[in-house]
């Protein structure tokens, strides 16, 4: 499994290579700043569509991060509840109770 993840990184990154080579010409990128005045630069193509993609990865990555966490968490919780459950099983095992029984009403 890990070759192949390794085979498929490497494909993705010469497709990657590849078309950062055939877009390289530049773009004009306008945008506003915090005085609400606009500007423009030049910038590759290739930069332009990058900058977003490793925006959203790492938007990706981050909220991945936070569900890993949030499960670790409740599976730690789980197994704290499974050792008490067990430890009273045990415990029961080794004292057990006998049912106190009601007396019966028959005695002729």
């Amino acid at each position: 499994m890990p070759a192949i993840k390794f085979v498929l990184s490497i494909l993705l990154l010469i497709v990657i290579a590849s078309f950062a080579v055939k877009n390289m010409g530049s773009v004009e990128f306008n945008y506003y700043d915090m005085q609400l005045q606009l500007h423009s630069i030049e910038l590759p193509l290739m930069v332009v569509l990058v900058i977003p993609l490793v925006l959203g990865l790492l938007i990706a990555w981050f909220m991945d991060l936070f569900d890993r966490f949030k499960l670790k968490s409740i599976i730690r919780q789980q197994n704290r509840s499974i050792s008490s459950m067990e430890e009273e099983l045990e415990n029961l095992k080794n004292n057990p109770q006998i049912p106190i029984q009601a007396e019966s009403s028959n005695d002729s």
